[in-house]
C-alpha cells in the first residue's frame, strides 16, 4: 500500500495538531494545487497498473483535509510509505525523516514549543525510500534530484525548523516529501503538462525502485 499526498489545501488551515501540538498551517497555492493533484492522479494510475495498492490522502483538489487527517489516513490504510508531492520554482529535492530534525514555534497555549523527530525505525525506512526515490527521479526526470533537509527559517507564520510538518507528525509511516520545479515555473506558477507528466513518471519509477512487488502485489 502506497499513500499519495497531493500538497496544499483549498482553504487556509490555522490550527494545532491534537497529537503533537504542532502548528497545522496550510493554504492554497494557486496553480500548485491542481498541478500536484494531476501528478498524483497519474502516479496512482501508473502504480495501480503495476500491481500496487494506492490510497489518496487528499481525494479532490477541493477537499479540506489537515495534516493530521492525512497522516491518520495513511496509518489506517497500513501504508508502507507515504509520498507528498509538491512543486516549487527551481526546486528538485527530496526531504525525509531523520532523528533530530525539528520544528519550533508558538503553541496553542502561547508558549514556545519545539518538537523533535525521534522514531528511529520509521526515520531509517524514510531515508532508504528517499534515497531510492531521489535516484530514480534523477534518472527519469533528467535533472539532479537532491536528498536533503528543508529550511523553514524566515517563513513566518510557519514554524522554524528543518522537516516538513506532515513528516514530523508521522510517527508510524515512513514519509518522503518531494519538490519539483523549473527555474521559472512551479508553486503558484503553472508547470507545462509535459513536465507534470515527467514528474509523475519519475515518482512512479521511484516507488517501483523503492518498493518491489510481484505480480500478486506482494512485497519481494
Amino acid at each position: 500500500m502506497v499513500a499519495l499526498d497531493p500538497g496544499h489545501n483549498p482553504v487556509r488551515v490555522d490550527g494545532f495538531d491534537p497529537v503533537t501540538g504542532a502548528s497545522q498551517i496550510d493554504y492554497p497555492n494557486g496553480a500548485e494545487d491542481a498541478n500536484v493533484f494531476e501528478v498524483t492522479t497519474d502516479v496512482r494510475e501508473l502504480l495501480q497498473h503495476n500491481g500496487y495498492d494506492v490510497v489518496m490522502l487528499k481525494r479532490a483538489v477541493t477537499e479540506n483535509v489537515t495534516y493530521r487527517q492525512r497522516v491518520d489516513r495513511a496509518v489506517t490504510a497500513h501504508a508502507r510509505v507515504a509520498i507528498s508531492i509538491h512543486t516549487s520554482p527551481g526546486a528538485n529535492d527530496v526531504f525525509v525523516q531523520r532523528v533530530g530534525l525539528y520544528r519550533e514555534g508558538v503553541g496553542a497555549d502561547g508558549a514556545t514549543l519545539r518538537i523533535t523527530y525521534r522514531n528511529e525505525a520509521t526515520a531509517a525506512a524514510s531515508q532508504r525510500y528517499g534515497q531510492a526515490i531521489a535516484s530514480a527521479r534523477t534518472r527519469t526526470e533528467g535533472v539532479p534530484v537532491m536528498l536533503t533537509d528543508n529550511d523553514f527559517g524566515g517563513r513566518a507564520p510557519l514554524w522554524t525548523g528543518n522537516i516538513p510538518m506532515i513528516a514530523l507528525m508521522s510517527d508510524r509511516v515512513p514519509w518522503v516529501y518531494n519538490e519539483f520545479g523549473l527555474d521559472d515555473a512551479g508553486g503558484s506558477t503553472p508547470l507545462p503538462s509535459t513536465w507534470l507528466s515527467r514528474y509523475a513518471r519519475g515518482i512512479a519509477d521511484d516507488v517501483r525502485t523503492a518498493l518491489h512487488v510481484d505480480g500478486h502485489g506482494c512485497a519481494v
